[in-house]
């Protein structure tokens, strides 16, 4: 069956493997980067959420003095 492919057959195969290649490399790279951005995303939440925490702790102490 190969034997019987003209040079356009292989030319359109070529392509064919070219394009599919580029799509992949940019599914990757996109998918990558969204990954990236996620992971900055939790980590400014980690540190909001320990920010908050922290403030939180240091005002309920003072808030109990002012109960008592």
């Amino acid at each position: 069956m190969v034997e019987s492919w003209t040079v356009s057959d292989w030319a359109v195969l070529v392509v064919d493997v070219v394009a599919i290649t580029v799509v992949v490399i940019f599914l990757k790279r996109k998918i990558q980067h969204k990954l990236h951005e996620v992971e900055l995303r939790q980590a400014h939440q980690r540190l909001h959420k320990r920010s908050q925490t922290r403030s939180v702790d240091e005002v309920k102490p003072t808030e109990t003095i002012r109960e008592e």
